[in-house]
C-alpha cells in the first residue's frame, strides 16, 4: 500500500502525484507531459505498431489508371468491329475482283462516286474548294498506286494482271511518289466521312470511302512503323499518345453535335457546319494516329505542335457558343490535346537541358 513520506496519508493501491491531505509531490511519480503513464504528453511512436503513412499518388498518375481502366472495355468492341471489317476487306472473293487487289484503287473510286453525286443538285457535297483539293490529290495517288501493283514483283496470283504505267506517269519525281501523300490522302478522306454524317446517302459513300482507304493505308503506316518510342516517356512516364487519343475521340463526337443555337426556322449548325472545320479535324486525327505509331508527339518539330495548339484553341474560341452543347464537349478534349503537347514540350526541353549539361560537363573534361 502507498502511502505519503511527509504527513502519511495512505493511497491504498492508487499512483497519485500529489498528496491530497498535504498537496506535496510524491517522490518517484512522473509528471504529466514527460512522456510516461497511461495519459503522458509525450509523442507517439507510430512506428512502434507498424503504422506507416504513404504519400497520395499525383494527380496524372491517377488520371492514367482511370484512363486505362475506361480504355479497356472500349478497346475490346474496337477490337471486334474491327476484325469484323478485316474480314470483309480481307477477303480473296473481293480481292480477285480489284485490279492488283488493291483496295486503295477501290477507296478512290469511292471517292470519285462520292464527287460524282455531290455534283447533283439536291445532293450536299464537301463543296468546289475541298472538291478542288481532293480530286487532283485523288489522282495524284491512283498514279502512286498503280505503279506500285504494276511492278512485276507486286503481282498476286488469283488477281487481276495490271499493265505498267505509261512512261511519262511512271516517271514521276520522288517526292511526288512519298508514301505519305497516299497515308495523308486517306486521312482527310476519313475526316470528310466523318463531317459528313448525317447528310443523307452520300455520307454512306463518304463512310465506305474512308473505311477502304483507313484500312488499306492506315495498315500500311502502322506496319511499317511498328511500336516506335520517341525515346522521350519511359514506362514510368505518362503516356501522351492516349490523351491524344481519349481528346481526339472526344473533340470527334463533339462535331457531330449542335454548335449554335437553333430556332424554329433556323436549325442549329453542327460542328462539321462550322468555318475550318475540316482543317481543325485533320489537324487532330494527324495528332492522334502519329501519337499512336510513335507512342508520343516527337514525329513533329516543336513549332509545328505549338501552331497546332494555337489553331485549335483559336478556332474554339472564334466558334465557341454558350448555348450549344458542342463546344463545350469540344473543349475538354481539346484540353486533353494541349496539356499532352505542353507536357511533351517540356520534357523536350528537361532532356536538350541535360544534354546541355553532359556537353558542358565533357568540355571540362578536356581542359583539365
Amino acid at each position: 500500500m502507498n502511502s505519503c513520506p511527509s504527513c502519511g496519508h495512505p493511497f491504498g493501491n492508487e499512483v497519485q502525484y500529489f498528496c491530497p491531505e498535504c498537496g506535496q509531490e510524491v517522490p518517484g511519480s512522473q509528471s504529466y507531459g514527460d512522456g510516461g503513464g497511461e495519459y503522458g504528453g509525450g509523442e507517439y511512436d507510430y512506428s512502434a505498431d507498424g503504422a506507416s503513412w504513404d504519400s497520395p499518388p499525383p494527380l496524372s498518375a491517377r488520371l492514367e489508371e482511370v484512363l486505362s481502366k475506361v480504355s479497356v472495355p472500349v478497346l475490346a468492341v474496337v477490337g471486334q468491329v474491327g476484325a469484323a471489317f478485316r474480314n470483309v476487306l480481307d477477303d480473296p472473293r473481293l480481292r480477285s475482283h480489284l485490279p492488283g487487289g488493291s483496295l486503295t484503287l477501290l477507296g478512290l473510286g469511292l471517292v470519285a462516286l462520292a464527287l460524282l453525286l455531290s455534283v447533283i443538285p439536291f445532293v450536299q457535297g464537301i463543296g468546289l474548294p475541298g472538291s478542288m483539293v481532293v480530286l487532283p490529290w485523288g489522282l495524284l495517288v491512283a498514279v502512286s498506286e498503280w505503279r506500285l501493283i504494276s511492278a512485276p514483283e507486286a503481282q498476286e496470283p488469283g488477281t487481276r494482271p495490271v499493265p505498267p504505267l505509261p512512261p511519262a506517269l511512271a516517271n514521276l519525281p520522288r517526292d511526288l511518289r512519298h508514301p505519305g501523300i497516299a497515308q495523308t490522302f486517306a486521312l482527310l478522306t476519313c475526316t470528310y466521312a466523318v463531317l459528313m454524317l448525317g447528310l443523307g446517302p452520300i455520307s454512306l459513300v463518304w463512310v465506305l470511302a474512308g473505311t477502304v482507304l483507313g484500312y488499306d493505308q492506315g495498315w500500311r503506316y502502322f506496319a511499317a512503323g511498328g511500336e516506335e518510342a520517341d525515346g522521350m516517356e519511359g514506362n514510368s512516364g505518362p503516356r501522351l499518345h492516349r490523351w491524344v487519343v481519349a481528346g481526339t475521340v472526344l473533340c470527334t463526337f463533339s462535331l457531330l453535335l449542335p454548335w449554335t443555337r437553333g430556332t424554329m426556322q433556323v436549325p442549329a449548325l453542327s460542328g462539321g457546319d462550322m468555318w475550318l472545320s475540316t482543317h481543325s479535324l485533320f489537324t487532330l486525327l494527324l495528332l492522334a494516329c502519329s501519337g499512336v505509331r510513335h507512342r508520343g508527339l516527337s514525329a513533329f518539330h516543336p513549332l509545328l505542335l505549338i501552331l497546332a495548339a494555337v489553331w485549335l484553341m483559336m478556332w474554339l474560341v472564334l466558334n465557341m457558343s454558350v448555348y450549344a452543347p458542342g463546344p463545350w464537349f469540344f473543349l475538354p478534349g481539346l484540353l486533353a490535346v494541349e496539356a499532352a503537347i505542353v507536357r511533351h514540350l517540356m520534357l523536350l526541353r528537361g532532356r536538350g537541358n541535360t544534354v546541355e549539361q553532359q556537353d558542358a560537363a565533357s568540355d571540362l573534361d578536356l581542359q583539365g
